[in-house]
Parts: C-alpha cells; structure tokens; sequence
C-alpha cells in the first residue's frame, strides 16, 4: 500500500507515543541508581541519535557544533536537567502522576511563548491553561505529607524545562536540535561517571537500559521525523495517547492503581487537553 507524506506523519507520531508511553516502565522497573539508569540509557541513546544526525547531516558534524551557538549549548544543559528530573520523578512517584504532569507542557510552552516570544494567546488556551494547571495543583495537594510530592514536584520541574527547549528552538528553529539532545545526554553521562559507578549494576538491569536507551532514540526520532509531515494539532492530539497508555502499562505491568486525587487531577488536565483540541480545530 502505497503512504502519502500525510499517512506516514500520522504512523510516525502514533508509534512515538507508543514507545514514549513505554519509557516510565523503565524508568521505574530498573533498580539501579538514577545515575547509573542516566549513564547507560544516555550512551545508547547517543549511538542510534549520532547515527541518525550523521546521515541527516548535509554540512557536517563539525559546522552543525558551530552552528549550535549559545542556544543550543543552552537547549544541551536544560536538556540535562530535564532528563534528571524526569529519570528521578519515577523513583518518588507514580507513572501516572508523571505522564499527567507531561502532557500539560503544550499548556507551559504557550504561556512561555507568550511571555517570551509576544506570540499571541487566546482566552481558550488561557482557561484550558489554567484547567490543566489546576489539575496539576489537586495533584500536588494529594502528595503533601507523603514522598511523591518530591516526584510530582520533579516531573513538574521536567515538564518547565521541557517547554522552556520548546520555546527555545521555536525562537532559534535553524539551530541543530537533535545534537543539542546529544549533548545533553552526553552531560548527564560525564556527570553520572564522577557521581556513581556505572559498571556497578545486573546484567538485567543493563540489558533493560540497552532497550531504554534504543527506545528513547527512536521515539525521539519519530516524533521529530512525524512532526515534519503533518500539522502541529493534529500531532499534539495524537501524542496524547501517551497518558493513557502510560496509565494502562503501569496497572498491566506493575498493578499501579491510581489514586482518587490522580484520578480527579489527571481528569482535569485530560479534559483541558481535549478542550483545547477540539476549540483549536474547529
């Protein structure tokens, strides 16, 4: 059967959050140390992404780190954070509060590109904006007094980062953006290797992170590749399979159930997402 530009996008972006929904399995299934889950995930990560920026590559490796600039150095070391936040958020909380609090970046980027960027911001996305965030709130009111407010508060400082490298490379959007995502993991392998040991670790848990790391390459492929065919909406709104699919995975896998606040948050969050969705095509 023969795939228009159109199709193909559509496959790209459905398959992305396929594996992206997969990604927190990993993350809170591996025993190891975050630093050690960092290193390993981050150096396969970094095969199959340098590899794909060889081959995608017209000038050359050396004049796209020129081109960088302080963008991209800057997108490198947000990058880093982010990835530390979101690996350690599973470690204190639940799969679901994670993927909850990830999809409210599309909300995030829109007020920071307002702010930033002067992009215009209409009073639908405003009060979406703030259903989401209110959302996120009960969330966070729910792990008070216990420690999954450290991993519901990691996940949010993700999802800020995350927005923040949105807004960066649509400010800058000729700047190499997957290198910047190469280095960024290449930060967090430097750091993982002064601040733990990573040979000190399972074969299991080793052979898990090959995986993690292979996964994250070509979900993040995807959905660069995806986005390029089809319209930013349409693959926003196929991207938010991730949440629920996420959900699903951690009750199959791990038998997480969540709880009444996630329910009532994330409920929230899911009904702003789909607002938003539905007044922005219409």
């Amino acid at each position: 059967m023969n795939m228009t530009p159109h199709h193909t996008g559509i496959l790209f972006i459905s398959i992305s959050a396929i594996v992206w929904s997969t990604l927190g399995l990993f993350a809170k299934g591996i025993d190891a140390d975050v630093w050690i889950i960092l290193f390993w995930r981050g150096l396969f990560a970094i095969l199959i992404l340098g590899l794909y920026a060889y081959q995608k590559s017209d000038k050359g490796i050396t004049q796209e780190i020129k081109n960088l600039g302080w963008p991209g150095w800057a997108s490198a070391v947000i990058g880093a954070a982010a990835t530390v936040c979101f690996i350690s958020a599973f470690k204190y909380t639940s799969i679901a509060n994670v993927s909850i609090i990830y999809a409210t970046i599309p909300f995030i980027v829109s007020v920071l590109a307002w702010l930033f960027l002067k992009e215009a911001i209409s009073a639908i996305v405003i009060g979406c904006s703030s259903l989401a965030l209110l959302g996120v709130f009960i969330m966070l009111g729910g792990s008070l007094g216990s420690i999954n407010i450290i991993g519901d508060t990691l996940a949010l400082s993700m999802a800020l980062g995350m927005s923040a490298l949105v807004v960066l490379f649509r400010k800058f959007p000729k700047r190499p953006m997957i290198l910047s995502t190469i280095l960024a993991a290449l930060i967090n392998i430097l750091i993982s290797a002064i601040l733990s040991n990573p040979l000190d670790i399972n074969s299991f848990d080793l052979l898990a992170l090959v995986l993690f790391g292979i996964l994250f390459a070509i979900a993040t492929i995807l959905t660069i590749e995806g986005t390029r065919l089809i319209p930013a909406s349409q693959s926003a709104i196929i991207s938010t399979l991730e949440v629920p699919l996420a959900v699903l995975l951690a009750w199959l896998v791990f038998a997480h159930i969540p709880s009444t606040v996630t329910w009532i948050g994330g409920g929230l969050v899911l009904i702003a997402i789909a607002l938003n969705m539905r007044f922005q095509n219409s």
